[in-house]
């Protein structure tokens, strides 16, 4: 079932009421992940997790596609500034909760969330 959404628009329709789809019902789902990377963190642990995390982007077998996008740095102490983003999207939710509980993202967030000073995620769907 749609429910209502809120879009605001850049030809000055604030809060113009829209459709989106039940992600219950959505053929693509959406992964949006922001990832802020400890700035004092050591550059040899920086490199290893930044590694892991193209790895995890480049080779998940679930996701129909993915990217991965660095932050310019234009304010890079900012504490909302995220270091990271990863994109991923998945042909449905049980792909989505499949790459979930997979080896390769158990042992990426075991091994390198202690790193992170903060990862947020959002599932969207996009069909």
């Amino acid at each position: 079932m749609a429910r209502p959404a809120f879009d605001s628009t850049p030809q000055g329709r604030k809060n113009a009421p829209v459709t989106i789809a039940d992600p219950a019902e959505a053929a693509t789902i959406r992964h949006v992940v922001h990832i802020r990377l400890d700035p004092a963190l050591d550059p040899d642990v920086r490199v290893l997790l930044e590694n892991d995390l193209r790895q995890l982007a480049d080779a998940h077998p679930h996701a129909l596609r993915a990217s991965l996008h660095r932050d310019l740095d234009r304010r890079p102490n900012a504490s909302v500034s995220a270091t990271w983003m990863v994109s991923m999207d998945f042909a449905s939710m049980a792909d989505f909760e499949a790459y979930l509980v997979s080896p390769l993202h158990r042992d990426f967030l075991q091994t390198h969330q202690p790193s992170m000073a903060f990862i947020t995620a959002i599932q969207v769907p996009i069909d």
